[in-house]
């Protein structure tokens, strides 16, 4: 019988600290260029990836994390460092995407801390996170037009494209201007990534099965009065299904 901690593992399939804390200082070391992703960076990229129309293959966006060209991969030490960084940065978005599955309304952003001269307070501060997002949305704008052109998508996305959209105007630039306008934001992007997730349910689920495949929790078909397959004991058309009514 397997023991409570391999259970753990097994069912929670998050890096550890410790594992984090490996990629983190492999990130930042002298391995990797200027343009690379640093943890909180990579952890929207991989967000938005994991949340958005369709989710691409390892080889298709790990040379992304390096940077937007090809003179910008790492030097590894060995094939085996190599190997290790790519299984960690994997199981990083292979958790996302279970977090995802198995909660999007209360999934927990990667955030930094700052801590500001004359200033006592800790500020969380998710700039790099959200430029990391819209870094994964360009890397498949046109697949998300859907969201871009719907409702509610564009005011869903606001807090993470004021924080990470590489221009903004001078109007929205006076909204994240001091610390704590880009905290408020910050707080906001968590329940942003719950509607996204949810909006692109269906498409994932009709990918999938295309692919002859089921992604987790989400099924190939399921009827509107059914539980919502995201697991939150909801009906389907009260919980995802009523991002498809709405848009």
């Amino acid at each position: 019988m397997p023991n409570q901690e391999s259970f753990e593992e097994e069912v929670t399939p998050a890096l550890s600290e410790k594992e984090m804390d490996e990629l983190d200082s492999f990130l930042m070391s002298d391995a990797t260029s200027s343009e690379v992703m640093l943890l909180d960076c990579l952890d929207g990229f991989l967000t938005a990836i994991a949340s958005g129309p369709a989710l691409p293959k390892p080889q298709e966006w790990i040379p992304r994390v390096w940077g937007p060209t090809a003179a910008d991969a790492p030097t590894f030490a060995s094939a085996a460092q190599a190997e290790r960084i790519t299984d960690l940065m994997t199981r990083h978005m292979n958790a996302i995407v279970w977090s995802l599955q198995q909660d999007a309304e209360h999934f927990e952003p990667v955030f930094d801390l700052q801590v500001y001269e004359g200033d006592e307070r800790e500020y969380m501060d998710g700039e790099m996170w959200a430029h990391g997002f819209m870094t994964g949305i360009d890397m498949q704008r046109t697949g998300w037009k859907a969201l871009f052109e719907s409702k509610h998508g564009p005011v869903a996305l606001r807090p993470i494209y004021l924080l990470g959209a590489p221009e903004i105007t001078e109007a929205e630039e006076t909204l994240v201007e001091t610390p704590a306008q880009r905290e408020a934001l910050s707080r906001q992007i968590p329940e942003s990534i719950g509607w996204i997730y949810k909006f692109w349910a269906p498409q994932r689920r009709a990918a999938d099965s295309a692919n002859g495949k089921a992604a987790g929790n989400e099924t190939p078909k399921i009827s509107r009065n059914a539980p919502c397959s995201c697991g939150s004991g909801r009906k389907f058309k009260k919980c995802c299904g009523a991002a498809q009514v709405e848009d």
